[in-house]
């Protein structure tokens, strides 16, 4: 159900395929072996692990119907998920100005709580789209980047 409003909801996909296209491009990624999905609150995590050496990296993206405060609640409770998981690495793209602000949120919360968490965000020089590097700490996120809320 969230995979599908977030379809729907999607205008830059939808620009270019119908929701029922882009829900077909999602399950098909789904199936691809090794894909870790999981949902938090009306948050859906799609992410893909390296192997070998890149076994403790991951990309990954959001499919987010929730309210922008519980998309960054939801956030941190995955990037937690990611550090149990023993994830040191986690890289995403998006077009989204919505994702922009809570990642510059994350970032500011991280350095406000001495995190040893690394965000870096960039915008791809010529597109619409930003990348964001997550550095994933030894400290967990949970509980002292949610202590003040």
């Amino acid at each position: 159900m969230i995979l599908g409003m977030a379809a729907s909801n999607d205008k830059q996909t939808t620009d270019q395929y119908s929701p029922d296209q882009y829900l077909a491009f999602i399950a098909s990624e789904m199936t691809i072996p090794g894909t870790d999905a999981v949902q938090i609150g009306n948050t859906v995590f799609i992410g893909h692990k390296g192997k070998g050496k890149n076994k403790r990296k991951m990309v990954g993206r959001a499919f987010n119907v929730d309210t922008g405060r519980n998309f960054i609640l939801n956030g941190f409770k995955y990037f937690t998920y990611l550090q149990k998981r023993k994830i040191t690495h986690y890289m995403t793209t998006f077009r989204t100005p919505v994702f922009l602000n809570a990642f510059k949120l994350f970032d500011r919360r991280a350095q406000q709580q001495n995190s040893d968490t690394l965000f870096s965000i960039g915008k791809v020089k010529g597109t619409d789209e930003y990348v964001v590097y997550i550095h994933l700490g030894k400290k967990p996120l949970m509980g002292p980047l949610l202590r003040n809320r």
